[in-house]
């Protein structure tokens, strides 16, 4: 079967971007080539913007209320996440390589199911890969930002004079204006769409693969039947999450620095977004607990039948030594290998996540809005707190 295009990165449908970047980047290692690239598209989309607006005098300083270094909601975008969406693809495609490897080579999926699953192997493959798709997603990018700037036209937001503008008394775009409106803010809107698009492939794919008689071992040593490779690629996503999160932090601390609002306010969008993502990564895992509580009962069941069987022989054979018993010998260490997999099955979840993996995922998201504190309180008291809570 063909690898799934999701492997290759950002740029995996579209091959000619990957050749290209990779002819650039020049490298074989896959980390340092994953560096090349995000050093080039930081260079195109991150840079031009900072650059140009230092040499119309509004990168920094007082000649307009919200200079380049005070715009949070563009720099959170270009310098964090661009970079993060970039070397996601790294560690998101090495968990897909590894789930996918799994998938091909186990037992979990039978031989009346495989047909099935290569089917949908090669749609999510194929829609992936698809340049029309990739096509509309950017135009879609592209168009969005010109509409609002034709809606809503340059003037300043809120009444606050920013970098875009060529002056504090014009309302047109300077050059930095115009670069960010129609190269850089339509690319990060690309990336993020993009990744959105292919995490919904993703989840359509588990969907399928959900409905599969899939070959789950109740004392499986992972406790979710044998998944734990695919549910590590689906929590890879986590990453996505992040970035998402990143951007609406971005817009919230604008709010906070120059809407007159304060954290208090903001509390209920934080919440609200921090609750959505991760229902939005964990949901999709509920396709495998149907198939994930037969097994657990089934198990039950049958290890519970087992265990009862066994530990009626195991008592009988100390009373009578010469009768052949279910197990083969008397020795202690043969019911505690058996007490160790009737554990397991106990231990088994229904749900393919545990409680700290859903901390951690839950924490990760949270993050770029915790840093939004920073927004609000003086560096230099945010460390002295630090440090009396240390020292």
């Amino acid at each position: 079967m063909a690898e799934m295009t999701l492997q290759n990165g950002i740029f995996g449908g579209s091959r000619r971007i990957s050749h290209l970047l990779a002819r650039l980047g020049r490298s074989s290692d896959p980390d340092r080539a994953s560096l090349w690239k995000t050093a080039i598209i930081m260079a195109i989309v991150s840079l031009p913007p900072f650059l140009l607006s230092t040499l119309a005098g509004t990168a920094w300083g007082n000649s307009v209320e919200m200079h380049f270094l005070h715009d949070v909601n563009s720099l959170v975008r270009l310098f964090v996440v661009v970079p993060v969406l970039v070397i996601a693809a790294r560690s998101i495609g090495v968990q897909l390589n590894v789930a996918m490897s799994y998938l091909d080579s186990s037992s979990l999926i039978g031989e009346a199911d495989r047909a099935a699953y290569g089917d949908a192997r090669q749609d999510v493959t194929r829609r992936a890969s698809s340049t029309a798709v990739e096509l509309v997603l950017l135009a879609t990018a592209l168009l969005v930002p010109l509409a609002l700037l034709w809606l809503s036209g340059a003037e300043p937001r809120g009444g606050v004079t920013n970098w875009m503008l060529g002056a504090p008394e014009e309302t047109a775009l300077s050059a930095a204006g115009w670069y960010f409106t129609l190269i850089s803010r339509p690319l990060v809107g690309f990336f993020l769409i993009l990744w959105a698009w292919r995490y919904l492939l993703w989840c359509l794919f588990m969907r399928r693969l959900g409905r599969l008689n899939l070959a789950l071992q109740p004392a499986h040593p992972d406790q979710v039947g044998g998944l734990a490779p695919v549910v590590r690629a689906h929590s890879s996503f986590v990453l996505v999450g992040f970035a998402v999160n990143c951007a609406l932090s971005g817009a919230i601390a604008n709010e906070l620095l120059f809407g007159g609002i304060g954290i208090t306010e903001a509390r209920p969008e934080i919440i609200f977004f921090t609750a959505v993502a991760l229902i939005a990564l964990v949901a999709p895992l509920v396709v495998f607990t149907p198939g994930l509580l037969r097994a657990k009962n089934r198990g039950m069941v049958e290890y519970g039948r087992l265990a009862h069987q066994l530990t009626v022989d195991f008592d009988a054979r100390w009373q009578n030594p010469g009768e052949e018993m279910l197990l083969d010998t008397a020795d202690p260490s043969a019911m505690a290998d058996f007490n160790a997999d009737y554990d397991a099955v106990q231990a088994m979840n229904v749900l393919p996540i545990g409680l700290h993996q859903l901390a951690v995922i839950g924490v990760i998201l949270f993050v770029p809005f915790g840093a939004l504190a920073v927004t609000q309180v003086p560096l230099a008291q945010l460390v002295k707190g630090l440090a009396s809570k240390v020292f």
